[in-house]
């Protein structure tokens, strides 16, 4: 009996750890996505995390700036007139 339970211990480390990868993987997509899709709600975030943790003061700020740089490509991407030859 004992032998069955190592067996299944060993099995469920297995899809643990084939599993964890995958999910970590999609979450990082996800929150890429969720960071150009929904900037304004990132800066948010990143204001909370600013006055929650002021010792992280200078990656926040990197984090307004990226954010803020990317809306306004979004926004020239939409807004640039279309060249036909």
């Amino acid at each position: 009996m004992i032998l069955f339970e190592l067996l299944y211990g060993l099995v469920l480390v297995a899809a643990v750890l084939l599993v964890i990868p995958l999910l970590v993987v999609m979450a990082g997509i996800a929150g890429a996505m969720m960071l150009w899709i929904l900037a304004p709600s990132v800066l948010v975030a990143a204001l909370l995390f600013w006055l929650l943790f002021p010792h992280f003061a200078g990656l926040v700020t990197l984090i307004i700036v990226l954010v803020i740089g990317l809306m306004l490509v979004d926004r020239r991407q939409r807004q640039a007139p279309v060249r036909r030859w």
